[in-house]
């Protein structure tokens, strides 16, 4: 039975560090867009409902003009219904500006996590070309010490056949 060789512990945390600063770089790209993004469609959103709002003040408004031109319960009821449809769009309204106010506070505080996001993605690229740097140190000591050991075999199998 052959035995698994378990990973180096430097190798599992690099690992781990390249997953770690990939979801980061990510996430800066994203996260302010996608605050702004919902930000935008809120505003949409508020925007046609307001359009709503004003065609059914001038549609109550021409009911009411009707309404008392004829006294006719038709007319009355007319006005009612057309008040009755300003009243829940002016709501709507409303509670559209609500939402439109958190994302648009959602957004103000996406912009300096985005800044954390971005300093923390460049400390990181830092972190990574220093542990490249070091790794190349420490290839090349590495291979200085078999050098240094290449030529102590040699001068001793020397020293050994004379």
């Amino acid at each position: 039975m052959a035995t698994m060789k378990k990973p180096h512990l430097v190798e599992v945390l690099e690992k781990d560090f390249h997953i770690v600063h990939d979801k980061i770089v990510k996430a800066k790209d994203n996260y302010v867009a996608s605050h702004e993004k919902e930000y935008n469609q809120a505003k949409r959103v508020v925007e046609a409902t307001r359009k709503k709002l004003a065609a059914a003040k001038n549609q109550a408004a021409k009911a009411a003009k009707a309404a008392q031109k004829s006294s006719s319960k038709t007319a009355h009821d007319q006005l009612k219904k057309a008040k009755a449809a300003a009243s829940i769009i002016g709501d709507s309204l409303n509670e559209a500006k609500s939402l439109m106010k958190n994302k648009e506070a959602n957004l103000r505080a996406a912009k300096p996590f985005e800044r954390k996001l971005a300093a923390r993605a460049k400390a990181l690229e830092a972190f990574e070309r220093e542990w490249a740097k070091k790794m190349k140190a420490e290839e090349a000591a590495r291979k200085k010490r078999a050098a240094a050991a290449r030529k102590k075999r040699a001068a001793q199998k020397k020293a050994a056949m004379t």
